[in-house]
């Protein structure tokens, strides 16, 4: 009996399917074969992003890994650009590290957003990249190769990288850390030792460029108490800091004396920090201020700072370069106690040798100008001219040797002799004025001017010579210092360019101030031959 199967076999020839399930088979294999594709391009993207990963891992310099994120997210998936956008503590953007734009066009965005005619930005990506709770900051892909927009799947991946990335930054700051750590180690172990060797260079100079070199600074910064309420910068290092040498400031206002006062480091954000910058001249990142402080005594501050375009200073570099300063400070006590031990060795040496040039040479010169000036009555005109001028050659010889018997009496205790801490002084500026300048002193013996006058002179010889360092261009300068008719007289003069139009009034207004306080007087003239004259008066208090 014929049937409908019969006659499909007839039909074919052999056995058959009817039409209905055959099309269910094939869907059922194409939705196969689709899985399958979707499973092998899902495996592939997971070999990417372990391929990433082993990237991002891979080292552990932050900058070289920053940019292998962004690289890596840029491949893993398919964007034509990438960007990690690094925030600072104040939450703006302290660096954006980018792939596939050029540097003006990334110089741009950050600056003012996207330029007109930037390259079309489409599909877009954003994912945050965090170290635990922190964000460190954002990674960005725009612009899918393949075109459409960003899958969820891509999300996800980026997701995946962006966590992947915090670990390494993580483990990269922490590298970072034990290098800094590390230089700031290695500065102070070799800090003691070069303050000890008593070498050429000033020990606030040491202190400052071993500070610049570990804390990988643009400049530092080294400022002491001065007066009661001023703050001198004693040493620099960097070409920013260059021009601040000898520059006084307020020791209320100023980041040094606020460090000095509170005896707490401390990282400068903010308006103090626009305030630093417009001294500096140039934008600045964070600066750190640190005291100098030995026991209980703060014997100055240190300050370090980067530019504006730098990466900026963390809390940890604070605490390192706290622990420095600290050191260097018992180290500065240090030297300065080897140096008054070897003063005192050398105190009776001295001693002698100032004696016998006191009471020898001296008087044998006097009593040789004495028959010199004998002769004098009995010679012609032309023969007593050229005799008198031999007395008075012998009179600035026996000046110069008692600068020289001054020089030599070094004291066996704190303070100084005034003699000695103008030749301290002169010592100090011999660097930047690139040569000594010359110092005479007529004093009578005894104990010289009180406190309060010793420290205006210093002040006055200190400023003159920093203004002549800074702006006269001279190759010679002499100071003379006497006491005579109860007016003692501080005469400072080069063979510079002459005075010029000052450019800071503050220098000359507190000398002049000094010497009123004494009831004495500032006079500055322009010497026939050329350069400038400083005459200081003041009267001591009897």
């Amino acid at each position: 009996m014929p049937s409908s199967w019969a006659d499909a076999e007839d039909a074919a020839g052999g056995l058959a399917f009817p039409d209905m399930p055959r099309l269910e088979l094939d869907q059922l294999l194409v939705q196969l074969m689709d899985r399958a594709g979707d499973v092998l391009a899902a495996q592939g993207r997971l070999r990417g992003l372990l391929r990433a990963n082993a990237l991002v891992a891979g080292d552990l310099s932050l900058p070289v890994v920053l940019r292998h994120i962004v690289g890596a997210a840029r491949d893993l998936l398919g964007a034509r650009y990438a960007a990690l956008g690094v925030l600072g503590r104040d939450g703006k953007l302290e660096q954006f590290v980018h792939a596939g734009m050029s540097d003006a066009l990334a110089a741009s965005i950050v600056a003012a957003g996207f330029p007109p005619g930037h390259p079309p930005a489409g599909s877009f990506v954003g994912v945050p990249v965090r170290i635990g709770d922190e964000v460190f900051g954002n990674l960005y892909l725009t612009e899918r190769t393949a075109g459409g927009e960003f899958t969820a799947e891509d999300e996800q991946l980026a997701v995946a990288l962006a966590a992947a990335a915090g670990a390494a930054i993580a483990n990269a700051r922490r590298y970072a850390e034990s290098e800094q750590r590390r230089r700031w180690l290695d500065a102070s172990a070799q800090l003691t030792p070069l303050l000890l060797a008593a070498t050429q260079e000033h020990p606030h100079a040491l202190i400052t460029g071993q500070a610049v070199d570990a804390a990988d600074a643009d400049f530092a910064v080294l400022a002491v108490p001065h007066d009661p309420d001023q703050v001198i910068v004693t040493g620099v290092a960097g070409p920013l800091a260059a021009g601040l040498m000898d520059r006084t400031g307020p020791l209320a206002g100023s980041l040094a004396g606020q460090a000095i006062r509170s005896g707490k480091p401390r990282l400068v954000t903010g308006d103090q920090l626009e305030t630093a910058a417009a001294a500096f001249g140039t934008g600045i990142g964070p600066l750190i201020a640190v005291p100098l402080t030995a026991g209980e005594r703060v014997l100055g501050a240190l300050l370090l700072g980067r530019l504006a375009a730098r990466p900026g200073f963390t809390e940890p570099d604070v605490g390192m370069a706290a622990s420095f300063a600290g050191h260097a400070a018992v180290a500065m006590e240090l030297a300065e106690a080897r140096a008054d031990q070897i003063l005192l060795a050398q105190a009776a040496d001295h001693d002698r040798i100032a004696g016998d040039l006191h009471d020898q040479v001296i008087q044998e010169l006097f009593a040789l100008g004495m028959k010199l000036h004998s002769q004098v009555a009995r010679s012609d005109p032309a023969t007593a001219a050229r005799v008198n001028g031999y007395v008075d050659t012998l009179d600035e010889v026996i000046r110069n040797i008692r600068t020289s018997i001054f020089g030599l009496q070094q004291p066996r205790q704190v303070p100084a002799s005034l003699q000695a801490q103008v030749i301290g002084i002169i010592e100090e500026h011999t660097p930047q004025l690139g040569f000594p300048a010359s110092a005479s002193f007529t004093l009578p013996p005894g104990p010289g001017p009180d406190e309060t006058l010793a420290h205006d002179i210093l002040a006055v010889t200190r400023e003159a010579l920093s203004n002549c360092a800074r702006h006269a261009r001279a190759t010679g300068v002499t100071i003379a210092l006497a006491l005579a008719d109860g007016l003692i007289t501080l005469d400072i003069t080069d063979n510079g360019r002459g005075l010029g139009t000052p450019t800071r009034s503050s220098g000359l207004a507190s000398m002049r101030r000094r010497a009123e306080n004494n009831g004495g007087t500032l006079q500055i003239t322009a010497p026939a031959a050329g350069g400038t004259r400083l005459t200081w008066t003041a009267r001591p208090r009897h």
